[in-house]
């Protein structure tokens, strides 16, 4: 067999979500988007899987391996089944890892979306790979993920699932058949529904945080509220896991200055463990940088 330069070899990471799908590749160490495609509810798995092979393909690089991270419960024992899918409802029960080794003939790794970022984030340096760590994940809903000694914990497979720790028995119905869960009150709608409470309006996260910004008092105290619950649920983890601190990433860790002091309060109050948060930096890139890195570190 000749020599094989994997420096020239080229990893793809494809990030599904509830809306897009970002795909990218890693060559020679540097990472880029080539494309996105939309998704939603009805989004046809085979259909999209085969547009992303084929757009890959286009590329003509020397492929090496493709990860795919995606929200839900992932069997990778199964070689990438995705058991069940909060934002994709078609994708559940279908394997993306055969679909994509068929299409595409070589090495697949399939992963929840939350640990393919957190591996893009220890391999680049930003969580350490030392200790005991949790990575959360806040955005329309909330992803985690238990780093030990720079390695995921997986548990039985599907550890990590944090926001759908019940934090309020008996409270909002949640999609995941449960209610009362961790994500449906400190999720991006969450979010919106305290700032209608007090204001009357609907908006985007985006916008509440703008007004926060200029002292508008509705958007202040929406987030506030929106931070207690993000310290209910780090109490309960901490409480649970003892680690040496957290990384938030998601769309919303970005107005961590807007919630962290009401956070760190609730946080306070329900354990003994010290405040350690820090935010990571995140991007539209990171989910498909993450699955991308996952391919070239597992493949």
């Amino acid at each position: 067999m000749g020599y094989r330069n994997k420096s020239l070899e080229t990893c793809w990471g494809i990030d599904v979500g509830g809306t897009s799908a970002k795909i990218g590749c890693i060559t020679a160490g540097a990472f880029r988007i080539v494309d996105t495609l939309p998704t939603g509810v009805n989004c046809n798995p085979e259909n999209l899987l085969k547009r992303i092979s084929q757009l890959i393909l286009a590329e003509k690089t020397e492929l090496r391996a493709v990860g795919l991270g995606t929200a839900g419960l992932i069997d990778r024992a199964a070689g990438g089944v995705i058991r069940f899918s909060p934002n994709l409802p078609l994708w559940s029960g279908i394997n993306a890892g055969d679909i994509l080794r068929d299409l595409l003939n070589v090495p697949v790794i399939v992963d929840n979306d939350c640990n393919a970022f957190a591996i893009g984030a220890i391999n680049s340096g930003q969580i350490p790979q030392e200790g005991l760590w949790l990575f959360v994940t806040l955005g329309t809903g909330i992803g985690g993920t238990i780093i030990n000694q720079g390695q995921i914990v997986y548990g039985t497979g599907y550890s990590g699932e944090f926001g759908h720790s019940t934090v309020r028995e008996g409270g909002i119905p949640c999609s995941c058949g449960s209610d009362g869960c961790w994500e449906r009150y400190a999720g991006k709608e969450a979010l919106q529904w305290y700032y209608k409470r007090l204001s009357g309006e609907i908006v985007p996260p985006e916008q509440i945080s703008l007004l926060a910004s200029m002292g508008r008092i509705p958007a202040i105290e929406a987030f506030r509220e929106y931070g207690r619950w993000v310290g209910i649920g780090l109490a309960n983890l901490a409480n649970c896991f003892s680690p040496m601190g957290f990384f938030l990433g998601g769309g919303l860790s970005a107005t961590a200055h807007l919630f962290e002091t009401a956070a760190m309060e609730e946080y306070k109050k329900r354990c003994k463990h010290r405040w350690n948060i820090s935010v990571l930096e995140d991007s539209p890139e990171a989910g498909a940088f993450g699955a991308a890195s996952m391919a070239g570190s597992q493949c």
